[in-house]
């Protein structure tokens, strides 16, 4: 077991095992690994913890990596996972000898299937498979984007599905089509153990047995001659797919030959190649395939047989896709059908809107994805049954004709021509109302200005001042920080919980942990003085938690200062830690919060709230200036995008036309 590993069981920072090691003589001794991530024999571990009193929750996955560790090398694994076929009970090796080594792995690897799913048992048994290999696991389809996709097919009839993953990795896209009526399942991956792991997953999570075959499905297909009902894929993208040992004759490049750059395109034709008329395809693939040069006179050739039926653009922070840099998209492709007419139009759908706020300003690494998910269904619904009108949503989706997509570029990325395709009299009415919301906050910035100047000098304060640690001695104040994280024992719902960043960009809460409000997580009150630890010089120095705030966890990066309010008003403590002295210094761009340092006067409670009224004011203004910028960027977007879109033009007014004309120099 890992260091890592070791904090996770027992709920403490990375760091904390790495002192135990050096404080602490007794501390076992790594038995393997290497010096920079050595390994620790587990049932040592666990002694000596219980020697000092050290809960060790259980994690079966944990477990079933340690004993993995400790007993099968990786070739043994990789020929287990080969062998594995599942019993009654779990799974067993029928051409393995019976060892105390294998019972243990298969045991274990039963305990961890039970509780947490067959699919995250295998997958640990696949990761030791990959030794020091690079683990490509890591790039799995999440379960709901493969959800979606697999949604998108419908309607499957149940009995007649047949569906291909040709790039079928740990086989997540099979079983999302399984559960959704396919009962003909086939996959090819390049790596023998992803598609052994395909293999008894599929068979674990759907009953299903499927046909699963190693080998590189671009140049070695293993099913030629299989005609499917479905392709759902995420397949690699590849800097070079070695073109050049494909032949140029090969029948599925009938859209055109793939350059040595344009994997994604090979796949994209391969998938079609597959297809029995008007089957379709559910792609994942990077965002570049839409608009790069090379590909464009494939993409034409696609969109004039009619092959191409909707691209769809996936929000760009959604977390379960960040280990890519890329923006990805889902194509959504039909086999064409000779006895049919040719469509000529497609779908073209930018989900960002549909993922919120937070995924357009790329505040947090939250989306929202049911409604990503519902609209994407309902407006491909609405486009396959020809409900050409609820297809289009404003600013999020549009049909466009093949007509106008087949220029010199073929740039099939949705978000312009989404952009573009708005209605008038929306865009009107957004227009009013984003003026309407910029008077409002112009009003309410000149009300706070008037406020804050309420000030009057003074010859200079004479006061006693103590540093918020000796406060927090005397208990006047309480200092709490978010603490680590344990291991969940059951299936507690997330909570949300206020983070560092959070307070920065005055943003609601966007982290989440795990626990029942009265868990180890701190829980926020009222009142309470909420810090970053580090915060950007012009971002938000602090914020007072208000009913919106109050049963939030705390989370990491945030400082929590909570008051006896018989001794210290918070608006005046949260003043003072906003102050001068807690201003970053110069050349710098973030600091970090050394609050345990600030000096707070020692002042009678009531002068204490007339300061703190006034540093409230204070904080009202600037809260007030954020909204009148914010209300300017709206307006600014709004308007420019209806005159770029054709939506809006200039008012025709005399006054207008002066101004111009002024500017311009005028005429006599």
């Amino acid at each position: 077991m890992t260091a890592t590993e070791i904090s996770k069981l027992v709920g403490v920072t990375r760091a904390t095992v790495s002192n135990w090691r050096k404080r602490h003589e007794d501390f076992p001794k790594p038995v393997g690994g290497t010096e920079f991530r050595p390994v620790f024999d587990w049932n040592a571990v666990q002694a000596w913890l219980a020697d000092r009193g050290q809960d060790a929750t259980e994690a079966p996955i944990l477990s079933l990596r340690t004993v993995l560790r400790s007993s099968l090398s990786s070739d043994d694994a990789r020929a287990l996972l080969a062998d594995l076929k599942p019993s009654g009970s779990g799974w067993v090796s029928p051409g393995s000898a019976t060892t105390d080594a294998l019972s243990r792995v298969l045991k274990t690897l039963a305990r961890a299937a039970e509780a947490e799913g067959p699919q995250a048992a295998l997958q640990a048994l696949a990761d030791h498979a990959h030794g020091s290999e690079q683990n490509i696991a890591l790039y799995r389809t999440p379960e709901l984007v493969a959800g979606l996709m697999a949604n998108l097919l419908q309607p499957l009839e149940a009995g007649k599905g047949r569906v291909l993953d040709p790039a079928c990795g740990g086989g997540s896209l099979l079983v999302a089509a399984a559960e959704r009526g396919a009962t003909e399942l086939y996959g090819q991956d390049i790596s023998e153990i992803q598609a052994a792991l395909a293999r008894l997953v599929v068979q674990a999570e759907t009953e299903v047995d499927a046909t699963i075959a190693a080998g590189d499905s671009l140049h070695d297909d293993a099913f030629p001659d299989l005609e499917v009902d479905a392709v759902l894929s995420s397949p690699p993208s590849l800097r070079d797919w070695a073109a050049d040992r494909v032949h140029i004759d090969d029948p599925r490049w009938g859209y055109g030959t793939p350059g040595r750059t344009d994997s994604e395109l090979a796949w994209v034709q391969h998938a079609l190649a597959h297809l029995r008329p008007g089957g379709l395809a559910v792609l994942l693939l990077p965002a570049p395939v839409a608009s790069k040069a090379s590909g464009r006179r494939i993409r034409g050739s696609l969109l004039r047989a009619g092959a191409l039926r909707a691209v769809v653009n996936l929000p760009p922070r959604l977390p379960q896709l960040l280990w890519t840099r890329l923006n990805l998209q889902i194509w959504i492709l039909e086999k064409p059908d000779p006895g049919a007419a040719v469509p000529d139009s497609v779908l073209l759908v930018d989900t960002a809107p549909a993922a919120g706020e937070a995924a357009q300003s790329g505040v947090g690494d939250a989306v929202d994805w049911p409604p990503v998910a519902d609209t994407v269904l309902r407006v491909w619904t609405a486009f396959v049954a020809s409900r050409l009108a609820q297809a289009e949503e404003p600013n999020v989706s549009t049909v466009v004709r093949v007509v106008d997509l087949l220029d010199e570029e073929v740039d099939l990325a949705p978000g312009p021509r989404v952009k573009l395709a708005i209605d008038p009299g929306i865009v009107a009415d957004e227009a009013d109302s984003a003026l309407a919301r910029l008077r409002a906050r112009v009003a309410e910035l000149t009300h706070a200005s008037e406020d804050v100047g309420q000030v009057a000098p003074i010859s200079g304060p004479a006061w006693r001042t103590a540093t918020i640690s000796d406060l927090a001695s005397g208990g006047a104040v309480r200092i709490l920080r978010a603490q680590p994280s344990r291991p969940a024992a059951g299936k507690e719902e997330p909570r949300p919980a206020l983070t560092g960043r959070d307070i920065a960009t005055g943003s609601p809460p966007s982290g989440t942990v795990r626990g029942e409000p009265g868990s180890s997580a701190v829980d926020i009150e009222i009142g309470d003085v909420l810090v970053p630890t580090v915060r950007a010089p012009r971002g938000h120095t602090f914020r007072i938690a208000g009913p919106d705030e109050a049963g939030t966890a705390l989370g990491p990066n945030v400082q929590l200062v909570r008051t006896d309010p018989r001794r210290l008003d918070p608006w005046f403590v949260a003043g003072f830690i906003g102050g001068l002295d807690d201003g970053p210094a110069p050349g710098t761009t973030a600091i970090h919060a050394a609050l345990h340092r600030t000096r707070i006067p020692l002042l009678p409670l009531d002068q204490q709230q007339r300061y703190g009224e006034a540093f409230r004011r204070v904080h009202q203004l600037r809260a007030a200036l954020a909204e009148v910028s914010a209300a300017v960027d709206q307006i600014a977007e709004v308007v420019t995008t209806g005159l770029v879109a054709g939506a809006l033009e200039p008012a025709a007014s005399s006054a207008l036309n002066e101004d111009i004309n002024d500017r311009r120099g005028g005429s006599e």
